[in-house]
């Protein structure tokens, strides 16, 4: 008799629910300026599930553009990168490249 690992079939239902409640990815540059001086620049990518965002920004690239430079300053830059622990000041800039629909694959270049 074939016993099969739970835990294993566990992780792929969490693996496909995460799927379907992912709504967007945003590929984004940060420019932060260290001390006034030392400039950086860093691109990566972001995940934002469907419960994260209002209802009426659903397929409104624009809508989400604008909503994510708003929950990007709304929270610590360390949500999004790994930065140095220090008493360095540091100013930051973020700019949105490109944002996809996860589900139907649309998306907008900015």
């Amino acid at each position: 008799m074939l016993k099969l690992n739970t835990s294993y079939f566990e992780n792929i239902i969490k693996m496909i629910n995460f799927k379907d409640n992912m709504k967007y990815l945003v590929n984004f540059q940060i420019e932060i300026n260290v001390n006034g001086s030392k400039k950086k620049k860093i691109r990566t990518t972001h995940t934002i599930l469907e419960n994260e965002i209002e209802k009426n920004l659903v397929d409104n690239f624009d809508m989400m553009k604008e909503w994510f430079i708003k929950y990007f300053y709304n929270n610590s830059l360390e949500n999004f990168v790994d930065i140095p622990k220090g008493d360095e000041k540091y100013n930051v800039q973020v700019k949105v490249g490109r944002i996809t629909n996860a589900i139907n694959g649309k998306y907008k270049t900015f």
